[in-house]
């Protein structure tokens, strides 16, 4: 999720769904709320409540290669890719990856980290799950590696009903563990705990809380407490940031970005938005933010939208009325946002819609839930090629000029058919110039040959 009001919102539209019936699993709002997909797409509150589906399908596919707004191609489309390694892991379902240096990890169910070669796609080491039938949270993302370090996540109370979470610092040297913090609730999203300069900006055991540990034993060197208000950690030029909206329409409190002193913990605000917002992500030393402006309810509905950049150096607030909040990724200036088998970018200057263009992927959607389809994943951008490569669940690749929206390349990996399952994206990453993608329980390197 892109930030707590966004949590909040459809937390909001499950209690509806399930209110106290005594058929509900215990906690389900929360533990749906918190099944990350790996995109920054937000969907309708039909598509939240299928969220459950976490497992990825496949299915062969083929795509047209028509777009809209975009300019003439400036170069002829490849075909041609080397796989470089497939490889089963050895689980079925799995939450997240992040790369290191000559190795991919990642954690699912069963376990709580696992180590893959990047060069040959073996499995070289595994961390099993204290409980792998909890039931418990899965992982949007993982904090990643910093001198040789692996931070992932873990059942705080394996087995329990509520078993909370622990961020786990592993050596990989050793493989042993470092340190452990307890976090509130199940949180285990990209914004959960985010490095800066030496440290990681966690939350803490208490709501509304977030503490600054060192990477390397886990000591808390400050805490900072708020109210009234769904603050979203981030991090900019080593500094940590706090991004916050008011948590009810009652809130007094404006939407606001804060500056936390590394060494202390000191808040300084930077600059306050009226209404309420969402994060959408960073560019540069800028802030940007996405907020309501037709009297929608939720961040899901469609309708016009502010696009909200701020510059923590200067203060300086700039507002853009934009037909629909821009969730995506950022990279080179530019929001690369996407639904139903679309991408679009956006400046992420003003908000301007830049290019759009049909990917060409075939996402099914469930028998069970019409609703409910597949996803492609978010954009692996290659800054020097200047493409955004795109993976669909069945194994299909297409890589899109980042400038204009172009398709440069189109790939395959052949990957086993399995039933189609909703709310869920694959997960694509850049190493060099070849794409590490994840999807269902397959891993695959693969090696894009542009013209």
């Amino acid at each position: 999720m892109n930030s707590d009001q966004l949590d909040r919102t459809i937390r909001d539209v499950l209690h509806d769904w399930t209110p106290d019936s005594p058929a509900a699993p215990a906690g389900i709002a929360d533990r749906i709320v918190r099944r990350r997909r790996r995109r920054n797409v937000v969907r309708a509150a039909g598509t939240a409540l299928g969220v459950a589906g976490i497992t990825v399908g496949a299915v062969f596919v083929t795509g047209g290669d028509g777009h809209k707004g975009t300019q003439p191609p400036t170069t002829r489309m490849s075909t041609e890719s080397r796989l470089l390694w497939r490889t089963t892991l050895p689980s079925a379902s799995w939450d997240a990856c992040t790369l290191g240096s000559g190795a991919v990890y990642c954690r699912g169910a069963e376990y709580d980290a696992i180590g893959v070669d990047a060069r040959t796609g073996t499995v070289d080491w595994k961390r099993a799950a204290a409980d792998p039938h909890s039931g418990s949270t899965p992982s949007g993302s993982l904090a990643g590696v910093r001198d040789g370090v692996l931070y992932t996540y873990a059942d705080h109370d394996p087995g329990a009903s509520r078993a909370r979470t622990d961020l786990v610092a592993i050596d990989l040297a050793s493989r042993q563990t470092l340190w452990k913090h307890v976090m509130a609730d199940d949180s285990r999203d990209a914004e959960a705990a985010v490095r800066f300069n030496g440290w990681i900006l966690a939350n803490t055991p208490s709501f509304k809380s977030v503490a600054a540990l060192d990477d390397r034993t886990g000591r808390t060197l400050w805490t900072y407490k708020w109210k009234q208000a769904d603050c979203t950690p981030a991090s900019l030029g080593g500094a940590p940031y706090l991004v916050c909206s008011p948590d009810s329409d009652k809130s007094p409190r404006p939407s606001s970005v804060i500056r936390l002193d590394p060494k202390t913990g000191a808040a300084r605000t930077v600059a306050t938005v009226k209404g309420m917002t969402t994060f959408l992500g960073t560019d540069g030393d800028s802030v940007l933010l996405g907020g309501l402006a037709g009297g929608q309810r939720f961040f899901s509905d469609p309708g016009p939208a502010t696009f909200t950049r701020v510059d923590t150096g200067s203060g300086k607030v700039t507002r853009h009325r934009v037909d629909g909040i821009p969730f995506g990724k950022v990279a080179d200036g530019k929001l690369l946002a996407g639904g139903d088998g679309t991408a679009v970018a956006y400046s992420a200057e003003d908000g301007r819609r830049l290019w759009s263009r049909d990917l060409g992927l075939t996402l099914r959607k469930e028998k069970r839930d019409a609703r409910m389809r597949e996803l492609p994943s978010a954009a692996a951008v290659d800054l020097d090629r200047r493409v955004a490569y795109y993976l669909d669940p069945s194994g299909h690749l297409v890589g899109l000029d980042l400038d204009n929206g172009t398709v440069r390349w189109r790939g395959r990996v052949p990957l086993p058919v399995g039933p189609a399952r909703g709310g869920i994206a694959p997960e694509l990453m850049l190493s060099g110039h070849t794409l590490i993608g994840q999807t269902g329980g397959a891993l695959f390197r693969i090696e894009p040959r542009l013209h």
